[in-house]
């Protein structure tokens, strides 16, 4: 009779608590903050002299039984493929197996105030003059040692997904290519970015909070491209302050308290936190809404806000942040259950050819990938970062001096320029290849089942739309009822820029 009512015991436990198990870590990453430029507006001229909040990784476990996963959110610019492949080799050194391709995901929060030089891209680490081996073995040892401490944390719980709306934090800093979708497809959303979040709260098996992870689309960009001090931005101090009201006893030990939270990037691509929107910064005039200038060539399209300066606006984006996440995190929620699988796949992105609908004429081609190109309008920056020298937003012709320097570099084929268009070529990067690669053509792309929801963890800055988009098809695939089930989980594992819906690549 005793080993009968052990085993019922055994089985009631499992049904009730046996689903997962969960583990969470947190480690502090930063890196030198002295005479090493940030990685995020590409001026080699911003250059670290203290520090506003330090970096952290913060890691999420999740084991069914059969499969495991580990998500990472570092207060960094972007995963990339090759600190990914130290991160997996360093945690194979302590647990063998058990982390892998397969199951690790690592996504960067998109901080523009943070240490460069890591990615080992050429056209990533050109504003550092080249790899920083002190920045890389920062994030490598504090991402795997985020990883270690979430291991060691391994214990039944539950998880429980709520989701929200923080309406005043964000804007679409690139409106007219938006509005380049079909209206129909506008008419299903109320607006131009994603004001929703998907939040999941970790809960240990004796009902202790130890976590909370929330994706929500925002640039980490409130603090702009004249800040010399190392600083997580909105979401990282966000993450701080959501940490310091759960660890009433740690408010003064950033890092150190028992409960980890951390608001991840989602599809970010043509999201602002500066609300303000742009105006031209010595005239205060409208800006050229197709091309982000002004009319007095000497002046600058920038947006700002909410705040003051960027230290308020900072501070003020992550309250709304927090306080969006604390109405989530109060309220019920619903228990996840159900299967863990995980995918994960190398893709060539060249070589792969797909049905794609051509916009000006309406037909649907297969068409072929293309190597990697920079265009114009990359140069130029965003309203939130200008670039330099005469390079406008919404670019579509070339300029032959510009050809002729960017040229000693590289030629671009008939074939690339072709592939490429209507984007004007600036530098063929995927034609690049000296000393070594200067830019990605083989991307990593992973996706997560978990109970109901699926967590998609994407190569690049998805805009809006693309997101929108990502999220219809992979709910459908998957057989989820609602495309909100899906998650964009953005700079994941390999940075390879922005991805657009054909719509809007057409200026």
């Amino acid at each position: 009779m005793a080993w009968y009512l052990l085993l019922f015991l055994a089985i009631l436990t499992v049904q009730c608590y046996g689903a997962y198990r969960i583990g969470v870590g947190i480690a502090d990453i930063t890196g030198p903050p002295a005479e090493v430029a940030f990685m995020g507006y590409a001026k080699p001229d911003q250059k670290g002299q203290g520090i506003h909040t330090r970096q952290f990784a913060r890691s999420y476990i999740v084991d069914d039984g059969k499969s495991r996963i580990v998500f990472v959110t570092t207060d960094c610019g972007m995963m990339g493929t090759f600190l990914r492949k130290e991160v997996l080799k360093r945690l194979k050194q302590t647990f063998g197996p058990i982390y892998n391709e397969n199951n690790v995901m690592i996504s960067g929060t998109h901080t523009h105030s943070t240490p460069g030089g890591y990615l080992m891209d050429i056209i990533f680490d050109l504003n550092t003059f080249g790899f920083v081996r002190e920045t890389f073995e920062a994030y490598a040892e504090g991402i795997s040692r985020s990883v270690r401490r979430a291991h060691d944390e391994l214990s039944e719980g539950k998880i429980f997904v709520t989701t929200g709306e923080i309406l005043n934090a964000n804007i679409n800093r690139s409106p007219t290519a938006y509005l380049q979708n079909p209206p129909e497809e506008r008419a299903k959303y109320k607006y131009d970015v994603d004001k929703m979040f998907t939040q999941l709260k970790f809960y240990r098996k004796d009902g202790k909070p130890v976590g909370m992870l929330t994706w929500y689309a925002i640039h980490g960009t409130s603090m702009n491209n004249t800040n010399k001090l190392v600083s997580s931005d909105n979401v990282g101090l966000a993450s701080i302050l959501f940490e310091q009201r759960m660890n009433s006893n740690f408010t003064k030990l950033i890092g150190k308290g028992p409960f980890i939270a951390a608001f991840a990037s989602s599809n970010l691509g043509d999201v602002s936190p500066n609300i303000r929107g742009p105006l031209c910064h010595m005239s205060g005039q409208p800006c050229d809404p197709y091309t982000s200038t002004c009319k007095d060539k000497k002046d600058k399209c920038i947006a700002f806000g909410p705040g003051r300066d960027m230290f308020e606006s900072t501070a003020i984006i992550a309250s709304r942040l927090l306080e969006g996440a604390w109405r989530a995190w109060t309220s019920k929620g619903v228990e996840l259950n159900g299967p863990l699988r995980v995918v994960h796949q190398y893709v060539d992105m060249p070589s792969q050819k797909v049905p794609y609908r051509n916009p000006k004429t309406g037909r649907t081609e297969i068409v072929k990938g293309c190597v990697p190109a920079m265009g114009y309008s990359f140069a130029a920056g965003t309203t939130d970062g200008p670039g330099a020298f005469s390079f406008q937003q919404g670019t579509v012709s070339d300029n032959p001096l510009w050809n002729a320097l960017t040229n000693i570099l590289a030629t671009p084929t008939k074939e690339q320029i072709a592939c490429q268009a209507p984007k004007p070529i600036l530098l063929s990067t995927g034609e690049m290849n000296f000393p070594f690669e200067w830019q990605p053509s083989v991307v990593s792309t992973q996706l997560v089942q978990l109970g109901f929801i699926a967590i998609a963890c994407v190569p690049g800055e998805f805009t809006t739309m693309s997101g929108r988009r990502l999220r219809e098809k992979v709910a459908s695939c998957l057989g989820l009822d609602h495309p909100e089930r899906v998650i964009i989980a953005g700079l994941c594992n390999t940075y390879s820029d922005y991805i657009t819906t054909p719509e809007e690549y057409q200026v």
